[in-house]
């Protein structure tokens, strides 16, 4: 894969197909992916993409400020292909963290594959170790001042709503601090970690939002992995249940990315 730090590139430029000839695997797996349930999903590429080009140069400095600049060049990508998406997730291990296509055919990631892909922070803090703590009181000041905590307006729509807002150098401080917060909760709830329910957003990262300063010590990357592994147990879960549909959880977006690679470049390991 390429060295670019961001999700750049032909096969993030369009919609991702199942390749053809994948290897086979035994029986059992087969059935597996036979057994997938339908998938749905609250991700979406396209939608982070169509806010992010409508950003100035300023509110581009502010997003790159705080690490996340990569999250910039991500590509559009009109549908994904949530077939694909489910089966990729069949396939990975969270013990081993790796998609495993056969006994001689693992392909192993790392926070730092996220980092390669999105361009996002990978930094020595833990988001859910003490580092990452929030006090009540703090959650409610940004739920207040991104107007999330407003009734009938949900919390993705909220962040958007901010993100859309005339920020410039001359804005105060805290407008601009908000719009990082902001920037964040949103492309997470998108792209990065989105959830089961519809334009809602988890708040259990929110500590290491709490000093927009030092957003880019915390290792988001691991988070996101962290999230898409328990989005992959979940599916399983619905696929051992027998249930008819699953919604998927966490970046199954970069799983797809790994396995498209792995599978055009025969490698054993994500070099992006």
């Amino acid at each position: 894969m390429s060295d670019a730090a961001n999700c750049g590139g032909d096969p993030c430029g369009e919609k991702l197909q199942i390749p053809p000839d994948l290897p086979s695997d035994d029986s059992a797996e087969s059935a597996l992916r036979e057994s997938c349930p339908a998938a749905t999903s609250r991700m979406s590429v396209k939608h982070v993409v169509e806010v992010i080009r409508s950003f100035n140069e300023y509110k581009r400095f502010l997003v790159t400020s705080i690490g996340f600049g990569g999250m910039l060049d991500l590509q559009m990508l009109q549908t994904l292909n949530l077939k694909f998406s489910a089966w990729t997730m069949s396939k990975v291990s969270t013990s081993r963290r790796a998609i495993v296509l056969a006994a001689n055919k693992v392909l192993k990631f790392w926070p730092e594959d996220v980092h390669k892909v999105f361009g996002i922070p990978c930094g020595h803090r833990n988001i859910k170790g003490r580092d990452g703590h929030i006090k009540p009181e703090a959650v409610q000041f940004i739920k207040t001042a991104l107007g999330m905590d407003k009734k009938g307006l949900h919390s993705l729509r909220a962040v958007e709503d901010f993100l859309r807002r005339d920020i410039s150098e001359s804005s105060s401080k805290l407008e601009k601090d908000c719009f990082q917060i902001a920037f964040v909760i949103f492309v997470m709830g998108h792209v990065l970690a989105p959830t089961t329910k519809h334009d809602y957003a988890t708040i259990d990262f929110w500590g290491a939002l709490a000093d927009t300063e030092t957003i880019s010590q915390f290792n988001w990357c691991e988070y996101v992995i962290q999230a898409m592994l328990a989005g992959v147990k979940r599916l399983k879960n619905d696929i051992r249940s027998g249930n008819p549909v699953s919604n998927l959880v966490g970046c199954h977006f970069f799983l797809q990315v790994a396995q498209v690679f792995q599978h055009m470049h025969h490698l054993n390991h994500i070099y992006l």
